[in-house]
């Protein structure tokens, strides 16, 4: 009978013990592998104008290389995340802080961005090289549609935005194709925003296009 307590008290120091190593374990995660995004979906009062607003003013930036005023308007916790295709990947996809972003025209080192799908070569470039090829490749200042957490058009390339970004908003740059081309020269400029102190945020410029 009087074991009971100490079998107890011993039980209780093993869970509070599991419990302290899977904190210290959760603490050193990478903040992007744990991202919640805006946890209340539909009760922001975000509005559609106000999306494509801040989306044609990001754009205006990059048109620009105006990347001090886009630094302004990056993440201040989880910072800028460029993806060279749909689908976003937090392990191998380059992150930048908005320090950072504020100097990324300035950067002339060679970096690998991912890796190209058909023959697996990694895209080194510098940060104006990929910013020419996988973000502005066109005027999205000028794009004829946009459109507002809805795809416009889908590739071969898996669509995971809403997963990797719960409760967030993205806007669609896009130019949809021409009849020319059978309507396969599209490509997207998709931007990702999330709430932060009330304001909207950018979070992601995920470049999306045709592949064979």
């Amino acid at each position: 009978m009087k074991k009971a307590p100490v079998l107890i008290s011993s039980v209780a120091g093993l869970l509070a013990g599991a419990l302290l190593t899977l904190l210290a374990v959760y603490s050193l995660l990478p903040a992007l592998e744990r991202r919640g995004g805006n946890e209340e979906e539909g009760g922001s009062g975000i509005t559609n104008a106000e999306l494509t607003a801040a989306a044609m003013d990001a754009a205006g930036y990059l048109k620009s290389g105006d990347f001090e005023a886009l630094s302004e308007a990056v993440h201040p916790d989880f910072g800028l995340i460029l993806s060279p295709f749909a689908t976003v990947n937090l392990k191998s996809n380059l992150s930048f802080t908005a320090r950072q972003v504020r100097d990324l025209g300035e950067n002339g080192e060679k970096l690998v961005w991912g890796v190209l799908a058909d023959s697996g070569e990694p895209i080194s470039m510098t940060a104006s090289e990929y910013m020419a090829r996988y973000v502005m490749d066109r005027d999205y200042t000028s794009a004829p549609v946009v459109s507002v957490d809805y795809m416009l058009r889908v590739g071969n390339s898996r669509e995971n935005v809403t997963d990797i970004f719960p409760g967030a908003h993205y806007v669609d740059l896009c130019y949809p194709g021409t009849p020319e081309a059978d309507n396969s020269d599209w490509s997207i400029l998709r931007m990702v925003f999330e709430e932060y102190g009330g304001e909207l945020k950018l979070a992601a410029l995920i470049h999306s296009e045709a592949t064979i």
